[in-house]
């Protein structure tokens, strides 16, 4: 980044290419996979760092900070599209209670995971797609949600616990 402040277009190309695919998966499950949406605020980002690459101080890690602004869009769009999906107009998977005891099925668990993650709240479905998805550490998904680590590690554990109650069924041992 400090090379394209510094006017090395190139470097912009390279930002791009280590970065583009990684932030628009980010922000499709951010944006309930809306993936028009997801690329249509990624262009968006990529835009005004191209306008404004001032904006990232190099002190910082470029990595983080680029997330940062993701998360930020998408918090954006959360709140001013009111997304909330009412939990009684199903969004849990259809499969037979036979279906889900006889097998397990990973599409069905990563449908019904990203099913559960947005009944979470945005702050929580972040926090579990940064950690645990995008395998940042604590520290780091503190530093692109501006929160402390003990939030973090809070948040992280509500998520763990209610996924895992509710996600209960794909666990082979409760099918013994």
């Amino acid at each position: 980044m400090e090379l394209f402040q510094n006017g090395k277009e190139a470097a912009f190309d390279e930002i791009y290419r280590r970065y583009s695919q990684r932030l628009l998966h980010f922000m499709y499950r951010l944006l309930n996979q809306d993936e028009s949406k997801a690329q249509d605020m990624l262009h968006d980002v990529f835009i005004r760092l191209v306008e404004r690459p001032d904006r990232f101080d190099t002190t910082r890690n470029f990595q983080s900070w680029i997330f940062t602004v993701c998360s930020n869009e998408c918090k954006k769009q959360h709140r001013s599209a009111h997304d909330h999906v009412d939990v009684e107009q199903g969004l849990h998977i259809g499969i037979p209670s036979e279906a889900k005891l006889d097998r397990i099925d990973q599409k069905g668990f990563r449908q019904a995971l990203r099913s559960e993650l947005q009944l979470l709240s945005y702050d929580h479905q972040c926090t579990f797609i940064l950690r645990f998805q995008e395998n940042f550490e604590v520290r780091e998904v503190a530093e692109i949600m501006n929160c402390s680590e003990g939030t973090v590690k809070s948040r992280s554990h509500y998520c763990l616990k209610k996924l895992a109650a509710e996600l209960a069924v794909y666990n082979p041992i409760n099918t013994i």
